[in-house]
């Protein structure tokens, strides 16, 4: 009699060694992957929100700038509304800031605060690589004035770190009427722009009608040439 063929001895269900190793492999590879897109997207994240507040940072320093040349005044010779100091530092002899609602020019007939009119002397310059900003107390007194323009007065403010160098060139026109449509940048230094006046200190700008600053930033988010202009609104 034949026998019928015995049926094959089934397979247990499951995955071989080599099977699990493969898979295991695959999935290193992806994990790999995917961690090295989402730390790229981290590190940009990142880099960015550095460059914004580099961004801001600069922002507001160049905003604090124009406030003080928007409230420059010329208080004569030895107190010019725009100076340079002997240091490179630049000198500004301006109003003081009043608080919200004390300014008098909006409320005519009302009566003035005690230090209405007050002047305080806005400092700017170099030091060790950082760009600072000195601001002297507000007073009525031209000798505090003279004393703010001979040295620091005031906190030291960080406006910006790691600048190299600060250049400031001024713009002045041709001459009246038709002939303040010309006119060309300079040298402050030099000494047809400079008049010292009776203070051999600092070399006066003579007020001129606009202000142009560059700065060379080594700062790794905002590295390179800054450069600004700011109007003397109503100088001549």
């Amino acid at each position: 009699m034949r026998h019928p063929p015995r049926p094959a001895p089934r397979r247990n269900a499951g995955f071989t060694l080599i099977e699990l190793l493969v898979a295991a492999l695959i999935m290193a590879v992806m994990a790999g992957l995917g961690w090295r897109g989402l730390d790229s997207v981290a590190q940009g994240r990142d880099t960015a929100r550095t460059r914004m507040h580099a961004a801001e940072r600069l922002s507001l320093t160049m905003r604090q700038m124009a406030d003080d040349l928007a409230a420059a005044t010329d208080e004569g010779a030895a107190l010019p509304a725009v100076g340079l100091a002997g240091n490179g530092d630049l000198l500004i002899v301006r109003r003081a800031p009043q608080a919200m609602g004390e300014d008098m020019r909006a409320w005519p007939g009302a009566s003035l605060p005690p230090d209405a009119g007050w002047l305080q002397v806005a400092r700017w310059g170099l030091r060790g690589g950082r760009w600072m900003r000195w601001a002297s107390a507000p007073t009525a007194s031209r000798g505090a004035l003279l004393a703010a323009m001979q040295s620091p007065q005031g906190t030291a403010i960080e406006a910006l770190p790691d600048i190299t160098d600060m250049r400031v060139l001024v713009y002045r026109y041709a001459g009246i009427g038709i002939l303040q449509q010309s006119g060309s940048w300079s040298n402050p230094y030099t000494s047809a722009n400079s008049a010292a006046g009776s203070n051999p200190a600092f070399a006066s700008l003579r007020t001129p009608a606009a202000l142009r600053l560059t700065l060379q930033s080594a700062a790794p988010d905002l590295q390179g040439t800054i450069m600004r202009e700011f109007l003397l609104e109503n100088r001549q």
